[in-house]
């Protein structure tokens, strides 16, 4: 429900990029793409359903500068930081965490990942 949550708030919001949960291969850039997520159950809570999960929104871009990179995190981090989704039933509160921007080896490709933590609680 997390990924999917996100995957619908970001392609509402993303206009520079395709978005993906799973980008397929030799997808042109920019591409914006739902990453790992870990989930955890709240440490206040025994065998209960609601959860702790951090989730990673991988960015691609090829660009000669890192400036299409950070425009894009900033789309990311507009759309689900302090947002209260819905999901089949679920309550999904998105908290910014970090993000970073890397510059690939050869020079020509920037990565970014934007993580953020969401607390989901059961129906």
């Amino acid at each position: 429900m997390v990924e999917a949550a996100a995957f619908l708030a970001l392609s509402s919001a993303i206009t520079d990029a395709g978005v993906y949960q799973d980008a397929p291969e030799n997808a042109p850039t920019p591409l914006v793409i739902i990453g790992d997520m870990k989930s955890s159950r709240l440490p206040t809570k025994d065998a209960d359903a609601d959860r702790r999960v951090t989730i990673s929104i991988v960015t691609i871009v090829e660009a000669e500068e890192r400036a299409p990179l950070l425009a894009l995190q900033e789309q990311i981090e507009a759309a689900l930081d302090g947002q209260n989704l819905q999901q089949d039933g679920w309550l999904l509160a998105f908290e910014f965490e970090d993000d970073d921007a890397v510059l690939s080896e050869d020079g020509s490709t920037y990565s970014g990942i934007t993580s953020f933590t969401v607390l989901a609680i059961a129906p």
